[in-house]
């Protein structure tokens, strides 16, 4: 009997009936008006209910180079119910389910991934069946990847997905792990999709750092000092730009980083983790991201562009919130 990963938050964070969701993400991937970018084989895409991000989560997948069916596709989240270190998480499961139709797990490259590195080293284990159903971040690409596929006219039977959860790891881990998937990432074809929301501003996120300009943050990574943190007492008046514009340079800055270490992928996962401890922004996927720096240091990657980005809202109080959503792809 086939294992099939239910489609836990469909009918709440999209809709469980097939026509309706095919129609709202064709509308969304049709109102991109891009094309597939030769070589893009590495996507960054939101992961909230697709009323929210689903406009700017299609620029992710409208981009994706899907001119020549792919043979695999990993799909690397983070965990946000389950916290463990120094392991990733793999799919247990044989197909996972969309509204759309199934998406088939290479359940070969998963044994594999388990299997080991050949030096004893256990870098990936399974993960359960509740830990798998409950994580959303992962299961938010499922629909909008399956309906890039039939977009492009792939048919979904064809490909096969690698679902990785990814936590807290070491430096010696995130390089090993790296290393590992490195060796699929320079196969052209096998593609990568990173899920992950950007900032999460506001203090039912702990999180409210602040900066003036884009020189200001740039000043504060070169003191390696620390973003300053508004308060209740803080002063907006004398603060130069609205809170959602900082917020918006913040996670601007984060994406130069990723697109400025084309030439130097050597010093991207360095530069990602100076950039996260000082800013402190609430990157929600910033540890599959350093994974896939690791990745890169070792096959290197042409670009990495960012057509879209977007908040929630747009804060002007302390007492507000938001999430930032950006789509980016990387071109090897």
């Amino acid at each position: 009997m086939v294992s099939i990963r239910s489609a836990t938050h469909a009918g709440t964070w999209y809709s469980a009936h097939a026509k309706d969701l095919s129609q709202q993400l064709l509308q969304y991937l049709e109102s991109s008006s891009r094309e597939c970018v030769s070589k893009a084989r590495i996507i960054i895409s939101p992961h909230a209910g697709y009323r929210y991000c689903g406009p700017t989560m299609a620029h992710a997948y409208a981009s994706l180079d899907l001119k020549k069916k792919p043979k695999r596709i990993f799909i690397l989240g983070p965990s946000h119910h389950v916290y463990f270190k120094n392991e990733v998480l793999v799919s247990h499961f044989q197909e996972v389910e969309t509204p759309l139709g199934n998406l088939n797990v290479d359940t070969e490259v998963c044994e594999t991934l388990v299997g080991g590195s050949g030096d004893g080293r256990k870098l990936f284990r399974y993960m359960d069946k509740d830990t798998d159903e409950d994580e959303h971040s992962l299961e938010m690409q499922f629909p909008i990847l399956a309906q890039a596929l039939l977009w492009r006219q792939i048919p979904l039977s064809e490909v096969k997905v690698v679902p990785l959860m990814v936590s807290h790891n070491s430096v010696n881990v995130d390089t090993s792990v790296g290393s590992t998937l490195a060796k699929y990432m320079k196969d052209e074809e096998n593609l990568f999709i990173i899920s992950s929301d950007f900032c999460h501003w506001g203090r039912r996120f702990s999180y409210t750092g602040y900066v003036g300009s884009t020189e200001e943050l740039e000043n504060v990574i070169a003191e390696e000092t620390e973003v300053e943190m508004l308060t209740t007492r803080s002063k907006l008046s004398h603060h130069q730009v609205p809170i959602w514009k900082s917020i918006e340079i913040m996670d601007k800055y984060a994406m130069h980083v990723l697109s400025r270490n084309a030439k130097s992928p050597e010093n991207l996962y360095s530069e990602w983790k100076q950039y996260l401890e000082i800013s402190g922004n609430t990157i929600c996927g910033e540890k599959p991201i350093s994974v896939i720096a690791c990745a890169l240091a070792s096959v290197g990657y042409k670009d990495f562009e960012w057509p879209a980005y977007s908040q929630s809202s747009n804060v002007n109080s302390i007492n507000e919130s938001s999430v930032s959503y950006a789509a980016g792809y990387g071109c090897l």
